[in-house]
């Protein structure tokens, strides 16, 4: 029987759908006008600063260059096509005008030209900018001769440079009087009289802009008609058929119970009503066949909580059981010896067992009994012991049970005597739990030895390792620390500031995995010793050496079937930072030995030959007459005594050092050579600044000496330093038991590629003929000869070079003997 219905779901869902797709075509339709719309204003606005641009680069071009060349050329003229901004300015935008829409002015209120005079519009944006003088620029809509534009405009302010042709007429060049009469003078310095305006036509674009939208909602409204059609027929195919044979099913079943009235009801209503019709209907007919089984169920209901009682008891026993086994784990955890076990564990299984006493006896050697309740009284063992021993087997007698005390099977070490009050609990007990207790007591005694044997191990070993002063760790392969000594806690606290106290020092040193700088992974495939260097970067220097303790195949994981490698590495670290100084420091030492012998032997081969040319030059100048002949002579002589210097220096370098033994201010000194330097340095604008002070600071050094290091440290940086911008900065600190003396600059600093060279003789990076390489080289010399050292690093603060020069302080007893 089929009922009409007055209204269907399909119906429902295309109205519905209808209705949201009108809203979001329309909602789109907006947001892409009004998008286009932003482009197009972005569009214009960027065409019209771009005209700026080049009205901007030409004005700049006539003053910079054009008019300053015309009066050089024409000083007495002034030719308008050439030295005036806004004629060349009207000119060149003139001559780009086109057919799309572009309008230029610059105009003035009292301009020279009539035709530039400003009119009403202009006047307006002239009187905007009159009235917010901070205001740059002016931007929108105007209606211009009927025509849409979008207008940019931007004052024009009247400076020093415009007074000449736009101020006094007396002032303005008789060429613009010529040609202009009395128009466009007398205008005030830093006024806002005219303005530069550019305009753009956007009437063509608006109107394209509305037909690209009114096209794009036609394609919208032909995709909302496939796109309905679509969904009309999916939703019939997949959701209308479907819920149409589940109504037909209930509408079925209705007609075979009777259900007329309810059928009378579901034609007024569309499918899913009548589909929740009908769940309401199968609703009631469960609930009455709940109601049937509920008076089933109440007869089962007994017999299960019978049944549950006895789980429930069985569930308890074996609850009990696993407590017990966990109490012996525990127990085996917190006992030192045999003794300490087998005290904790004989109460714990005799409340489970409900047994009147316990007792172990030891058959393996000792022959030692323990007893719950304790007693002195040997337990009484059935004469089948041995046998019970052998067989690994488990006695039930009438209220006792002997039970092998066993860590494997025929590894027995002693019987578990259990004897209970009552033989009716005795018959309850289970065969296989008491065994399995017996094995679980064998294990944890052997454990217990074990595990003694191993902490005596690890007492001496964690002894050696803390004995050892240098730090030392053990990782795995997944570079976990798995150990480290006391040494390694230390210097990894000291690295990172507190922050790690575990002592895992690889990640310190950029070692956390295998895709860092880490050779763990490679030390335990090879199986060989790793030895590498790692500088960090406060400059100390560490040795790492890896020494891999790979564990052998056969005790790896049997399921890691990826390959992985598996062991341990110790890792030993060693500071080599004071090593590699003093071996640096050496190498120095040789080198210049050497540098110095190579230097006296030459000095002394060439000064007698230089002496001769010399003196034989002045009596050649005593005997000329003629005036070239003596320049030439003065060139001679001048590079004769040029050669001289350098071989001085070269001796000066090259003899035996005097002994410099002595104390001086070091503050007093590094003041007075600021002082002096100041001029020098003033001429090139060069600021020299110090915090040095007299009487605070004393090193053992000469005062000579010291001046000599500090002159040559600070010529070299005045020479390095940019001039009018320089700044070299002196500074004097205290150290541990030595003073610091810092010269820094703001120079290009020292390439680190150069830095352990830069203290070798004759290196030097100054022009050919402005040094002869050998200033930081008897520096570095007299540096070491009185015990101390020198460092040249980039300076974080100037950011050119940093020259330290540490000292040994002198000894306060001599300091007190000269005042």
């Amino acid at each position: 029987m089929h009922f009409p219905r007055p209204s269907t779901l399909q119906t429902k869902f295309l109205s519905g759908l209808t209705a949201a797709t009108m809203v979001l075509g329309v909602c789109f339709a907006v947001g892409f006008y009004l998008h286009m719309r932003t482009v197009l204003e972005d569009e214009v606005r960027d065409k019209a600063k771009l005209i700026f641009l080049q009205v901007d680069s030409v004005q700049r071009y006539v003053r910079s260059t054009l008019r300053p060349r015309m009066y050089d050329v024409l000083p007495d003229q002034f030719v308008i096509e050439a030295m005036s901004t806004s004629f060349m300015s009207r000119a060149i935008m003139d001559g780009m005008r086109s057919e799309d829409g572009h309008l230029y002015r610059r105009v003035a209120i009292s301009a020279r030209n009539p035709k530039f005079e400003a009119n009403a519009l202009e006047r307006e944006l002239v009187g905007y900018f009159r009235t917010n003088k901070g205001e740059q620029l002016w931007q929108g809509y105007r209606d211009v001769d009927g025509e849409d534009f979008y207008i940019m405009a931007r004052p024009v302010v009247f400076y020093d440079g415009c007074m000449r042709c736009h101020g006094n007429k007396e002032d303005a060049p008789q060429e613009l009087l010529a040609l202009y009469g009395d128009r466009g003078f007398n205008h005030v310095r830093d006024s806002i009289d005219g303005i530069d305006l550019v305009g753009l036509s956007v009437t063509d674009s608006v109107a394209r802009l509305q037909r690209t939208i009114f096209g794009y909602f036609g394609f919208f409204a032909l995709g909302a008609i496939v796109f309905f059609s679509v969904t009309n027929l999916l939703f019939k195919v997949l959701v209308m058929n479907n819920i149409k044979r589940l109504s037909a099913m209930f509408r079925d079943n209705l007609e075979i119970t009777g259900g007329t009235e309810l059928l009378n009801k579901l034609v007024e209503r569309d499918e899913i009503e009548e589909l929740e019709a009908g769940m309401q209907e199968l609703n009631s007919h469960l609930l009455d066949a709940r109601r049937q089984l509920e008076g089933y169920a109440e007869n089962l209901r007994s017999m299960v909580e019978d049944r549950t009682r006895e789980l429930l008891q069985e569930a308890q026993e074996r609850r009990a059981d696993v407590e017990l086994f966990v109490h012996l784990l525990a127990d085996m955890r917190s006992s030192n010896t045999r003794a300490d076990l087998w005290h904790l564990t004989l109460p714990e299984i005799g409340r489970r067992f409900g047994a009147a006493s316990v007792s172990y006896v030891c058959t393996f050697a000792s022959q030692r009994h323990f007893s719950w309740p304790e007693q002195d009284v040997y337990p009484t063992l059935p004469d089948n012991w041995v046998d019970l021993l052998t067989e690994s087997r488990t006695y039930l007698g009438k209220d006792t049970a002997i039970i092998p005390v066993e860590s494997s099977e025929g590894n027995a070490e002693g019987l578990l005597c259990i004897r209970w009050n009552d033989p009716r609990v005795a018959r309850r007990q289970n065969h296989e739990l008491l065994q399995a207790l017996g094995r679980q007591l064998g294990m944890a005694a052997e454990n217990m030895s074990a595990l003694d044997n191993l902490m005596r191990q690890m007492g001496a070993l964690q002894s050696i390792v803390e004995g050892i002063t240098d730090p030392l760790v053990l990782m795995d392969s997944a570079y976990g620390l798995v150990t480290a000594n006391q040494a390694a806690r230390d210097l990894a606290s000291e690295l990172s500031g507190g922050r790690i106290t575990d002592g895992a020092l690889l990640g310190l040193f950029g070692c956390t995995s295998a895709k860092g700088d880490c050779h763990i992974a490679d030390t335990l495939a090879s199986g060989r010793p790793h030895v590498e260097e790692v500088m960090l970067d406060g400059g100390r220097s560490f040795a790492l050496n890896m020494y891999p303790i790979v564990t052998p195949p056969s005790v790896q994981d049997a399921d890691d079937h990826r390959g992985r490698l598996h062991g341990r590495i110790v890792v030993y670290a060693r500071e080599i930072t004071r090593e590699k100084r003093m071996l640096s420091q050496m190498q120095q030492s040789e080198k210049m030995i050497t540098v110095g012998k190579l230097a006296a032997g030459l000095a002394h081969e060439i000064n007698n030959p230089l002496g001769v040319i010399l003196c034989y030059a002045e009596l050649l100048r005593q005997n000329l007459g003629d005036e070239q002949q003596l320049q030439d002579l003065d060139v001679i002589l001048r590079h004769t005594r040029q050669a001289q210097r350098v071989l001085k220096d070269l001796l000066n370098f090259a003899r035996p050092k005097t002994s410099s033994y002595g104390e001086c201010d070091a503050g007093r000194v590094a003041a007075a050579l600021a002082e002096i330097f100041s001029v020098q340095a003033g001429k090139k604008g060069v600021a020299i600044m110090t915090n040095a002070k007299p009487g605070r600071l004393f090193v053992a050094m000469g005062e000579n000496e010291l001046e000599q290091v500090l002159s040559n440290l600070l010529l070299n940086a005045l020479d390095a330093v940019p001039g009018r911008k320089g700044e070299v900065f002196v500074e004097v600190l205290p150290g541990n038991g030595d003073v610091r003396i810092l010269v820094r600059d703001n120079g290009s600093g020292v390439p680190e590629n150069n830095r352990s060279t830069i203290f070798d003789p004759f290196y030097t990076t100054k022009a050919p003929g402005a040094g002869t390489g050998l200033g930081l080289a008897i520096v570095y010399g007299m540096v070491t000869e009185a015990g101390g050292t020198i460092e040249v690093d980039r300076d974080t603060q100037l950011g050119g070079a940093r020259f330290t020069v540490i000292l040994p302080a002198a000894p306060i007893d001599n300091l007190q003997q000269e005042v």
